[in-house]
């Protein structure tokens, strides 16, 4: 379930990605909003069905537009019901992703703030994960933009995803 919903908003920065290495005629750095809602249902992180609702945001600025050389922000919310077995478990992670380019090409992406938080009833931590966790930015040919790649570092509070854990929250 998770990399379902990290791809949606993954796609959405990574279509972004794309978009801002082509350096344009303009010395103002770009602003745009990118925002979506999207409702499906997971069975595979459980084995149960899980009905998901996301709203995903994504603020950009582009500071890269008139060289090639800068930073593209993409400051992201994604806030989310889980609901199984008449229990919902709630996501809101609020983050920003600094992508360096130089050259028109993205080098780095930088992840800062509450990247992974998931609540259960009564609002017990089912996981959490904040902090920075710096990126290689590689092109995938095969999806025609640029994804973040290697990890390069990480800091902060970094709780391991277990998925028997999420399951068992709904009871």
């Amino acid at each position: 379930m998770r990399i379902r919903i990290f791809s949606a908003a993954l796609m959405g920065s990574a279509l972004l990605l794309a978009a801002g290495t082509t350096p344009a005629r303009s010395a103002a750095p770009d602003h745009e909003l990118f925002a979506f809602s999207s409702d499906y249902v997971d069975t595979e992180l459980c084995g149960f069905p899980i009905t998901v609702h996301s709203d995903f945001t994504n603020m950009i600025i582009d500071t890269s537009l008139l060289t090639g050389d800068g930073t593209l922000q993409l400051h992201q919310r994604d806030v989310e019901t889980w609901t199984a077995k008449e229990v919902t478990l709630r996501v809101n992670d609020h983050y920003t992703i600094f992508v360096d380019s130089v050259g028109g090409v993205p080098e780095t992406a930088k992840h800062v703030g509450v990247l992974d938080d998931i609540t259960g009833p009564g609002g017990e931590q089912v996981f959490f994960r904040t902090g920075e966790a710096v990126y290689q930015v590689v092109f995938d040919p095969s999806l025609g933009y640029y994804v973040d790649g290697p990890l390069v570092v990480r800091h902060g509070v970094r709780d391991n995803f277990d998925a028997a854990k999420v399951c068992a929250a709904f009871g």
